[in-house]
């Protein structure tokens, strides 16, 4: 059930930020915390602006897709159990964002207005021309499509029609999926009638760029022909098959990977969580193998975000098995073969995905090796100074050693999430990654999930630091107000 919020007051947050500038959003977001208006408050008001009010359009950057709209809901859920001071560094960056993209020439202005629904004779029909509308780039007309089945479909069919159409891009961008994932955890917060709209941005995303289809075709094909269109009989996680399937997955070439999952749905019994659960942990590895986009590099932030996307698609196909059909799990599980297929790819100068060609895997053996004996505060000093020189040799070992030290997780992910709010500008992309390595982790019960905070450290390493105005005036409030609050 979604909290009960003020919706005046969310709507007066909304007017606010409408007309906030760059300059005074972080003070004033500040001042707001302090007179006491609620957090939850904040973070709707932060989403459903950009929901309504930012469309990308820049041919630079693929789709509809408002990273701020969908950062909010990272940050939110990376707050959780972290101490004030955090909580509210993640809230004034995503606050910020919304803000940045409100004023950003290729977003905005722009308005999301509400739009009549479009029936067709069965409700079936709606479906099949909706589905070719958004194949063909009819974002419009898939919106009112889209409006006439809110009125007709039971809400989890809807959800599930989402997802499955999510798919179906999902290996050329993976925010077809991980934005109706986002907005359904915000769902939660302020409800259907607040919060359907995230949903039409998300189904109007899908639509709007060039996709492949081709991965999610095979995928159709392939339940098809292992006769798994249905559904498969397993279900739930079967945490002892998961290291045997991660294997395979690396031991199976990579055009391949997509129909070994289909063989382990079909034929050996293994469950879409499972397969999603091997996927994600494989993902994982192949990411430890991609060496760094050089700074200076053209576009370097584009290019570096890339690889690292196939780990939020991982969380998004895994996180999202329950809102699926039968159907639409056998089609997730396989569509994480392709995942595996394409891998943690990066981008080229005219954005097209360059092959992946694995090389040494972090952390190195004999960097974790040098680090031993260090005590908890020793490791997370040692942390912060290697993430803030972009040094991932040390950044990663580091987090490998504290591993073997059997020390407590949760002071490592607040020193990550701490440092994550250091860089402002890269479209929250280090915030929205370190909540889906976080949730990873957590949900996961193979002895190697170490490995997902140790991907966070990695990429964190790239972003530490490099643009900091936001984080920096904000930290200085903060200080101020806890020097004000001590006399």
């Amino acid at each position: 059930m979604a909290k009960i919020l003020d919706f005046a007051a969310v709507d007066e947050r909304m007017a606010w930020l409408q007309s906030a500038s760059l300059t005074s959003v972080v003070d004033d977001s500040l001042e707001a915390l302090r007179a006491g208006v609620d957090e939850d408050i904040l973070w709707a008001s932060g989403m459903l602006t950009a929901t309504h009010f930012v469309n990308n359009q820049a041919h630079i950057l693929l789709g509809f897709v408002s990273h701020a709209a969908i950062g909010c809901e990272d940050a939110r859920r990376l707050a959780q159990h972290q101490i004030p001071r955090i909580r509210h560094l993640l809230l004034l960056q995503a606050l910020h964002q919304v803000v940045f993209d409100m004023h950003e020439p290729c977003m905005s202005p722009d308005h999301l207005l509400p739009c009549g629904p479009l029936y067709e004779d069965t409700i079936e029909q709606n479906i099949r021309m909706l589905r070719a509308d958004i194949r063909r780039g009819e974002y419009s007309r898939s919106d009112y499509r889209f409006n006439a089945l809110e009125r007709e479909l039971p809400r989890d069919d809807l959800i599930g029609l989402l997802l499955d159409i999510g798919l179906e891009g999902m290996t050329t961008d993976d925010h077809t999926l991980i934005t109706p994932a986002l907005s359904l955890g915000m769902l939660e917060l302020v409800g259907w009638e607040r919060g359907f709209d995230m949903l039409r941005c998300a189904l109007r995303y899908s639509a709007s760029f060039p996709r492949n289809f081709a991965p999610y075709d095979r995928a159709d094909e392939l339940a098809a022909r292992y006769d798994i269109a249905s559904g498969v009989s397993a279900s739930g996680l079967q945490p002892d098959r998961i290291q045997v399937l991660r294997q395979t997955f690396h031991d199976t070439p990579p055009e391949d990977r997509p129909a070994a999952a289909a063989r382990a749905l079909a034929e050996e019994g293994f469950s879409p969580e499972t397969i999603l659960a091997a996927v994600s942990l494989t993902g994982c590895d192949y990411y430890l193998m991609v060496e760094p986009v050089p700074h200076d590099d053209f576009d370097a932030v584009s290019r570096e975000v890339a690889p690292i996307h196939m780990g939020t698609s991982t969380n998004a196909l895994r996180s999202m098995v329950p809102y699926m059909s039968p159907r639409t799990q056998v089609l997730a599980a396989i569509q994480g073969g392709s995942l595996l297929q394409r891998g943690p790819s990066v981008l080229n100068a005219d954005f097209e995905f360059v092959p992946f060609k694995p090389a040494r895997a972090f952390p190195y053996s004999e960097d974790v090796r040098s680090l031993n004996r260090q005590s908890p505060e020793q490791f997370i000093r040692t942390l912060k100074t290697a993430l803030y020189a972009h040094d991932y040799q040390l950044s990663t070992a580091v987090v490998q050693a504290y591993a073997d030290a059997g020390t407590d997780p949760a002071w490592l992910i607040a020193a990550l999430t701490e440092v994550a709010c250091t860089d402002d500008g890269t479209l929250m992309h280090n915030i929205k990654h370190l909540n889906s390595m976080v949730e990873e982790f957590q949900s996961c019960q193979h002895p190697d999930r170490w490995n997902y905070l140790i991907v966070a450290s990695r990429f964190i390493a790239w972003y530490a630091g490099k643009r900091q105005s936001v984080y920096a005036h904000a930290v200085t409030i903060l200080q101020e107000q806890t020097e004000d609050d001590s006399r």
